[in-house]
């Protein structure tokens, strides 16, 4: 028959860890300490429970547990102690070890994976993606309630947005899970471990800046023409800063001097432009990130318009005749007017008007010649009689 132990035995249980990865193991020792009998002839009144010496070498405990697998189920004792192992079976939970010899017996609990947990803290490097997304590192770590990290703990992952290149990990020895989450979008990603309330990190993107470029109604050659340009931003609340901001006319002119859009408030820009038709402008920039912005208008450029008259027209030999041409729009800005009256003679003029007199009869047909700023020349011919 196996030695176990005496009545009045008295069983301490000793586990050397109270949180067991779920794949983990921990030595549990049981103490074995004899009763004292006290009192009355040959010492039969009773027995004080534990409070001998040490039970002989040889004992017999008996192990059981309600998680994981106790080896071996039995042991027996060596100056009093008897040692097993508790392994984990990877289950998650509260394991009640229980050692028992004769009518002795003593339980200890042992926590194992999430059971031990206290909380999961979530964090996130970095936790501000580009503004058109990418990659973050999320990490969980499960600590116990005195905020040690706990080995071997299934940690469950889950995102709002993007995807997650691992949804259950395995905590390392410092408690820590680490996952991967790739997203286009502002995301939320929650860690749990077994019944503890889970940890979340938010995921941001930051803003992306862009430009708003707005034409005026109409554009005419060699007439000034205003276009606003804006920052914007994709996040409500943020600051777009667009630098090296230049503006591209599209009419072979060179672009507008670098500058710096900080905020929305627009900035104006104004050109001139030197040949008419359908052309396209751009404006472009970098934004925070680095990145290369722009956006482009298609813009119509009409050309200017011209027309001439003489005063009086029939005129006579050596009468003074006054020559008026006018452009439009009304805003154009008109360089000079050079005159050719027709009979080998010419004159510039600042203004659209000019004078001249005739030495001879007969007709004539005088060419203004108006030269703007930029762009052609346009002519306008005025039919005249001498008489």
């Amino acid at each position: 028959m196996p030695l176990v132990a005496p009545t009045g035995t008295a069983i301490t249980l000793i586990s050397s860890t109270n949180d067991l990865p779920v794949n983990g193991s921990a030595e549990i020792t049981a103490v074995l300490v004899q009763g004292v009998q006290t009192g009355g002839a040959n010492n039969a009144s009773g027995v004080t429970a534990g409070g001998g010496t040490s039970v002989h070498n040889g004992t017999v405990v008996t192990f059981t547990t309600t998680l994981g697998r106790i080896e071996p189920a039995e042991a027996q004792t060596s100056a009093g102690k008897a040692v097993v192992r508790l392994i984990g079976d990877g289950r998650s939970g509260k394991a009640t070890i229980t050692a028992f010899s004769g009518a002795a017996t003593k339980t200890v609990d042992v926590n194992i994976g999430s059971a031990g947990a206290s909380r999961v803290v979530v964090t996130a490097n970095p936790q501000s993606l580009p503004a058109g997304g990418g990659t973050t590192a999320v990490t969980a770590r499960v600590e116990d309630a005195q905020g040690n990290g706990l080995l071997g703990v299934p940690v469950s992952f889950s995102t709002t947005k993007g995807t997650l290149s691992q949804t259950t990990v395995l905590t390392n020895d410092q408690g820590f899970a680490v996952t991967q989450l790739t997203t286009t979008q502002e995301a939320t990603v929650s860690a749990s471990s077994g019944s503890v309330t889970a940890g979340t990190v938010a995921i941001t993107l930051r803003a992306q800046s862009s430009l708003v470029i707005t034409p005026p109604a109409s554009i005419f050659v060699s007439t000034p023409a205003s276009f606003s340009v804006q920052a914007a931003t994709s996040v409500s609340g943020s600051t777009p800063i667009v630098s090296n901001m230049q503006v591209d006319f599209g009419d072979g002119t060179p672009k507008t001097p670098p500058v710096t859009l900080t905020g929305t408030q627009a900035q104006t820009v104004q050109h001139l432009f030197a040949r008419k038709g359908q052309l396209t402008v751009t404006a472009s920039g970098v934004d925070q990130e680095g990145t290369p912005v722009s956006n482009s208008v298609q813009v119509a450029v009409g050309g200017i318009t011209a027309a001439a008259t003489a005063s009086p027209n029939p005129s006579i030999v050596g009468a003074t005749v006054t020559f008026n041409a006018t452009v439009g729009p009304t805003n154009v800005i008109i360089d000079h007017y050079e005159w050719d009256f027709g009979d080998g003679t010419s004159t510039i003029t600042a203004s659209g008007q000019a004078q001249h007199a005739y030495g001879t009869s007969g007709a004539r047909t005088v060419v203004v010649s108006v030269v703007p700023v930029v762009g052609d020349a346009v002519k306008v011919a005025i039919p005249i009689q001498i008489n």
